[in-house]
């Protein structure tokens, strides 16, 4: 293992003495006991690093991954400028011993290793990667064969994720995908943005975000493309492309772009521009509409800087089915040249990719997700055959199976069926298949991730929620997963990390992601957030019975007495019958049981 601090010498320029205070209280209380519960051996320091040796490589990765979670909980209290952060690579491999050093090949493609992973990161090698498959409950990017300085043959490189309580950066491809054919949607345009905009952020100070580069993070609302036709029913059609474009857009990590859950309040209504940018707190707005007749499908286009009120682009295209795919490049080419934005082959390739070229079934698809959509018994059926006949059409349209898995998801969720083991199982099964065809099929990862946290499994739900957000970085539901796995596996830090920034990407989610968070809250000892944040939940909710339950333990970890009987006296009018041993049978650790209960306790919910 071979572990780096990042910006050392900036750190030490800024303020030397304390730096080396932080980094020596990390290594001896932290960092030098993991390594020894691991049978890790020190082999040196090297100023600002660790060269360490173990005689598992399991046991090494698992050290790596607790050595950067346990650095990451003591940056979270601690200023920007002053955290310290490592970059950690792991590689097995021959050594040559020299007393107590070691070195050779196996110990620099270690280094070489540690370079290449962003901060709080890991990267382990191939030979690394065969021996812990399987081993552990982590999840692993592969990022293909790298070129690594003065290692004469590429190397197996993979990437560990670990959470967001690392504070690391993402990487955003799985490598497979970007030898994939590039078949597409229709008008699945990438836009990348640039720009510093003028309008406030609702949870910040302004539209254009900082990102993990410190570079501005310019922001984009993609309203819904108006059906022109005059059958309602068409609304799949013009609805599908709206959600795909910000899926797309959505997998840019330098892109801030607003949920689709923000931006279906302004379907069908004349908007103002300017309006919707102070509402949205962004500073660019796309706006579309298609009329579909036959075989023939025309899509009007405009990109709109909503600071300045500029028409940045706009394009009508009236073309024949069986074209549409051709006029992709076109209009992404367009915006593009329009923003002077330079964007690499292999980026478009990764964004553009679909999985199928087939518009028929694609059609189908996108009218099984309106359906799905509207949570509803007998529009699931519907939704099925139609997932079904997509199939038909495109043996291997991954996205198809991953519908259909939907399907058999929807009644266990919501109580429709009556042998919810064996509708499960049809769910894993098929989402299973759309992700042998198709590794980063957003809709089968996202079903995964939702199969396991219905079955309580929440390690394996935070490995796929990690994987959704390394393919797409801006999507609000995965971090709410994430974060929703991390509360109940009792990591409170990277929960309230994770929550807070699924509601700022989306602030209308639904209320369990708030119970969530009012929870996380009360975890991490914030009772008095925990129950802002429960209280305003009870009025968006039908059936508040969580909330009151936690709402009484918070108020009675503050000693407010008052509300807790109040809260305590809501819980018994609700549910007469109340047994508190009945509750919180989720988390992992018994610990946070015993706390919840003593909340509970002082309240006089017994």
């Amino acid at each position: 293992m071979s572990a780096d601090v990042v910006g050392y010498s900036a750190l030490m320029a800024a303020d030397d003495e304390g730096t080396l205070a932080r980094l020596t209280a990390h290594r001896q209380e932290l960092l030098e006991p993991i390594i020894a519960s691991h049978d890790g051996r020190v082999v040196k320091l090297m100023g600002d690093g660790l060269l360490v040796e173990f005689p598992s490589v399991v046991e090494a990765v698992r050290a790596a991954v607790e050595m950067q979670r346990g650095i990451a909980e003591r940056n979270a209290e601690t200023p920007p400028d002053r955290q310290i952060t490592f970059r950690i690579g792991v590689n097995q491999g021959d050594v040559i011993i020299d007393g107590d050093d070691i070195y050779g090949d196996g110990v620099n493609v270690a280094a070489r290793l540690q370079e290449r992973a962003t901060a709080g990161g890991i990267c382990i090698s191939g030979r690394v990667y065969g021996d812990i498959r399987g081993r552990i409950d982590v999840g692993i990017d592969d990022l293909g064969d790298q070129e690594l300085k003065n290692i004469p043959e590429p190397v197996r490189v993979y990437r560990v994720l670990t959470g967001p309580d690392t504070g690391a950066a993402g990487v955003n491809r799985f490598s497979a995908w970007l030898g994939r054919r590039r078949a597409a949607a229709i008008i699945s345009a990438v836009l990348l943005l640039s720009g510093i905009g003028a309008s406030y952020w609702m949870w910040s100070a302004a539209p254009d975000q900082i990102g993990l580069s410190g570079m501005a993070k310019p922001s984009i609302a993609v309203l819904p493309f108006a059906n022109l036709n005059k059958d309602s029913k068409g609304d799949y059609f013009s609805d599908g492309i709206t959600n795909d474009i910000i899926i797309d857009l959505s997998k840019f990590q330098n892109l801030l772009v607003i949920a689709s859950n923000s931006v279906s309040g302004y379907k069908g209504k004349t908007v103002n521009v300017e309006e919707v940018s102070r509402e949205l707190g962004v500073r660019y707005v796309l706006q579309g509409s298609v009329l579909k007749r036959g075989e023939r499908v025309r899509i009007n286009a405009q990109l709109i800087d909503a600071a300045t009120g500029q028409h940045l682009w706009a394009e009508r295209y009236d073309e024949a089915a069986e074209n549409i795919w051709d006029i992709e490049d076109e209009i992404t080419g367009r915006i593009v040249r329009t923003l002077a934005v330079r964007i690499t082959e292999i980026e478009q390739q990764r964004v553009l990719a679909k999985s199928t070229d087939s518009l028929e079934a694609y059609e189908y698809t996108l009218r099984g997700r309106a359906l799905l959509a509207r949570q509803s018994r007998g529009e699931n059926f519907e939704a099925r055959k139609l997932f079904r006949r997509a199939i038909e059409l495109d043996p291997n349209y991954a996205t198809a199976y991953s519908g259909l898995g939907w399907t058999y998801y929807e009644p266990v969720r919501w109580g429709w069926t009556g042998s919810p083991q064996e509708a499960m199982q049809q769910a894993h099964d098929l989402t299973q298949k759309a992700l042998a065809l198709e590794p980063t099929d957003f809709y089968g990862r996202r079903l995964l991730a939702s199969i396991y946290a219905l079955r309580r499994q929440h390690d394996l739900a935070l490995i796929e929620s990690e994987r959704l957000i390394a393919i797409n970085p801006n999507d609000a539901g995965s971090y709410a997963q994430q974060g929703m796995a991390l509360t109940w596996l009792g990591r409170p830090v990277g929960a309230i990390r994770a929550l807070e920034r699924a509601l700022r990407f989306d602030p209308d989610m639904n209320p369990d992601i708030f119970w969530h968070l009012g929870l996380a809250y009360y975890l991490n000892e914030r009772y008095a957030d925990s129950t802002a944040v429960l209280e305003r939940n009870i009025g968006r909710k039908a059936g508040p019975f969580w909330d009151y339950l936690l709402l009484a333990a918070a108020y009675a970890q503050m000693d407010n007495a008052e509300e807790a009987a109040r809260a305590a006296e809501a819980v018994r009018r609700i549910d007469p019958r109340y047994k508190r041993q009945m509750r919180f049978g989720q988390f992992k650790n018994s610990a946070d049981i015993k706390h919840v209960d003593e909340g509970l306790s002082k309240a006089g919910l017994k």
